[in-house]
């Protein structure tokens, strides 16, 4: 027999679970009606500017035929899977809920139209498809975005260190690397390949011309694969002066005919292409990787061959 008391347990259990289905159902039905849009209603096929602004400047990024490039850096190549992760980060911001839509809060969450972290916009044709200010960040990974023209600002996942405005940090940094190599020469080398194995002939002049040389494989590949990922830091300050710096060089036939010159000068490392107006900035390790190849480093000896000895000379003087 159930007693008053347990019924009242039975009637208080029943309020609570009616209680969490309606809470449950308030709150989908207000998730909903938000419905959730787009900042930014445009595909990124049709973007063909992106300019990034902050209170001392702004940098422009334009899409050509050939890839994304910086005017500011003479049309330098840009980073297209930076680029590609940037548009695809604003391009997927929706609305969510609003943290603020007062007119007065656009300042103290640095968005607004004179006091902003950042401004992003987007072009189409010279048109402006899209135009967001980034503000104040609220946490990790994330800042304070209003939408041109509307109130509401949100709190979403966008970070104003992916947006930098400085030319060199938007730079392919492996715009100088070459592929499909089939001839290097140095100082007193060339290195041929042919089918994928190399062969190694000495240029030196007080060698016998055309003198072949048994190759050391493992370098020469090494070599091969340097010039393949070679990668710079960035481009070289306008005033910079190499006239009196060591230098060397190396000719590269993939198949057209490329010169790097690489420059030392006061512990700092420098590289130049033919073809590019520019003078880029490089790390030790790859100056080293390149700059110091020679007859002696890509060979190894042959024990059963006579050494190859200066022109008019004998092995046995």
């Amino acid at each position: 027999m159930i007693n008053s008391k347990t019924s009242w347990l039975f009637v208080l259990l029943g309020l609570q679970m009616t209680l969490t289905l309606i809470i449950f159902a308030y709150k989908k039905s207000t998730t909903e009606s938000l419905d959730a849009k787009p900042l930014i209603t445009t595909e990124a096929q049709v973007i063909d500017e992106l300019v990034i602004s902050d209170k001392a400047g702004e940098l422009r990024l334009n899409k050509t035929e050939g890839g994304w490039v910086i005017p500011a850096l003479g049309g330098l190549a840009a980073n297209e899977i930076k680029l590609t992760t940037v548009l695809s980060d604003l391009l997927n911001l929706k609305s969510d809920w609003p943290v603020a839509s007062a007119t007065g809060s656009r300042s103290r969450f640095e968005v607004s139209e004179d006091n902003f972290i950042r401004r992003v916009d987007l072009l189409s044709s010279n048109a402006n498809v899209g135009r967001i200010y980034v503000g104040t960040s609220p946490g990790f990974k994330k800042s304070h975005v209003r939408l041109d023209g509307q109130k509401n600002i949100y709190s979403l996942a966008l970070n104003t260190y992916d947006l930098p405005t400085e030319p060199a940090d938007w730079l392919d940094k492996s715009l100088i690397s070459v592929q499909n190599i089939s001839s290097i020469e140095g100082l007193d080398f060339k290195l041929v390949s042919t089918n994928g194995e190399w062969s190694l002939i000495s240029t030196e002049k007080e060698l016998a011309s055309d003198s072949i040389v048994k190759v050391n494989k493992e370098n020469a590949n090494a070599l091969d694969m340097a010039l393949k990922t070679l990668t710079v830091l960035s481009v070289a300050d306008k005033d910079v002066n190499l006239g009196d710096s060591k230098s060397s060089r190396l000719e590269v036939f993939a198949p057209n005919q490329i010169t790097f010159t690489f420059f030392e000068k006061e512990d700092k490392y420098y590289v130049s292409r033919s073809g590019i107006d520019k003078i880029f900035t490089l790390s030790k390790f790859n100056f080293d990787k390149l700059s110091n190849q020679n007859l002696i480093s890509l060979s190894e000896p042959d024990t059963e061959k006579t050494p190859v000895t200066p022109a008019g000379q004998s092995s046995s003087d």
